[in-house]
């Protein structure tokens, strides 16, 4: 079955690309809409559609941006464009525009051939869908579902679904592997299996399943990322590098997949290019403060101080009351040798939090770094106390006599 993607209201499909680089302005679109910017991604998939008008992602995108927009006129127009590069990849979303406008009759046809279609979603996700309120009073709605739309295999989804959302993975376990039989040519039995296994910490086992899983479907990105988190668990960095490197080229618009990348080359201390791949998502999401602060992390370890400070300077600009971000300009400050900035943040950071050892421990160092022993000393007691065992190392060395 082909894989889709939603982003809000709408249906994007990530069916495999071809060779060619991802267009910038797809996913600058992609993001606008991921941050509820329909207006600027309007913008941007215009000029994506511009450059390129026959793929069906691209109208997609903006069809969803014109439906938050209450553009159902154009909503619908993109939906039916797509429809025609890609048929029926914009049935869902068709549906959606009818049920806003009270066309039931038509949102209701629209349903039926979406869930006969290689797209359709589960049962769940469409009956809980808020753009389709109004038709779940009709005789018409109730009807629709009194049809069996779905495969033994989709089926089997749903009930692992249930057991994961009750955090029992163990009862997931258990009805998979009944299934074995069924389903033991299926892509999908192995990765809701390794996705079990997963939640379990197992994650030699989710990886064997995961690799199963590519085994019979090689072009499934939703396979790489997970077998790829699999990998980061295990510390197999290089492995999980691979994995978000092969998802990419079959959805580049998720970019959670740089994140995570980021994080891979970071556990072989390649920071420098961990903090190229975070660059690159910041171009598109530059108010994420959790990413700005793992890019200045990233630059703090590859021991580029003075793009680390423009990380945390922006950190505390948008929040200026985060012991966390006070801590990393602070040390990072003590690396510059402007030791008397670095004791200032430091200090600033134990105010708003003053049980945090590790904090503790590098005012201490910097004040033995200013030469004021007895302060150091002080600071690096309390450090040990608030459970920073590294500071015992210093304890010793620096106030013992």
């Amino acid at each position: 079955m082909k894989r889709i993607l939603f982003t809000g209201y709408v249906l994007i499909s990530a069916c495999i690309l071809s060779g060619q680089s991802p267009d910038h302005y797809y996913l600058k679109g992609m993001a606008a809409l991921q941050q509820n910017q329909p207006e600027a991604a309007v913008q941007a998939l215009n000029d994506a559609i511009g450059r390129n008008n026959s793929d069906e992602r691209y109208y997609l995108c903006r069809a969803d941006a014109y439906y938050r927009l209450g553009k159902f006129d154009l909503a619908a127009s993109d939906y039916d464009e797509a429809g025609s590069i890609m048929p029926g990849c914009g049935d869902l979303g068709l549906a959606r525009v009818y049920a806003a406008t009270g066309e039931a009759e038509k949102s209701i046809d629209c349903l039926k051939r979406h869930l006969r279609s290689d797209y359709r979603l589960s049962a769940t996700t469409i009956t809980k869908d808020l753009a389709f309120s109004p038709l779940h009073g009709m005789d018409e709605w109730h009807d629709l579902w009194q049809q069996d739309w779905y495969s033994d295999i989709e089926k089997a989804e749903a009930e692992v679904e249930y057991y994961l959302k009750k955090k029992d993975a163990g009862q997931a376990l258990e009805f998979l592997n009944g299934k074995m039989t069924s389903f033991q040519k299926e892509a999908r039995y192995y990765a809701l299996r390794a996705g079990a296994y997963f939640v379990q910490e197992n994650y030699a086992a989710a990886v064997a399943d995961y690799s199963m899983a590519l085994s019979l479907n090689k072009t499934e990105p939703d396979y790489y990322f997970s077998r790829g988190l699999a990998f980061l668990r295990s510390e197999r960095y290089k492995d999980a590098i691979d994995d978000f490197t092969k998802g990419l080229r079959y959805e580049p618009s998720r970019f959670a997949f740089y994140l995570e990348r980021a994080k891979a080359n970071a556990g072989l201390y390649d920071y420098k290019t961990a903090a190229e791949d975070i660059e690159f998502y910041l171009g598109f999401f530059d108010g994420d403060q959790d990413a700005i602060a793992l890019c200045g992390e990233m630059y703090f370890q590859y021991g580029d101080y003075i793009n680390a400070l423009k990380c945390f300077n922006k950190n505390l600009k948008a929040d200026p009351n985060n012991p966390a971000y006070y801590k990393a300009r602070g040390k990072t400050y003590v690396k510059t040798g402007t030791i008397a900035y670095g004791i200032n943040d430091l200090s600033m950071s134990l105010d708003l939090k003053p049980d945090d050892g590790e904090t503790w421990l590098y005012l201490g160092l910097a004040k033995y770094e200013m030469g004021d022993r007895e302060a150091a000393c002080s600071n690096l007691k309390k450090a040990q106390h608030y459970g920073n065992t590294l500071a015992v190392k210093y304890i010793v060395e620096y106030c013992i006599e």
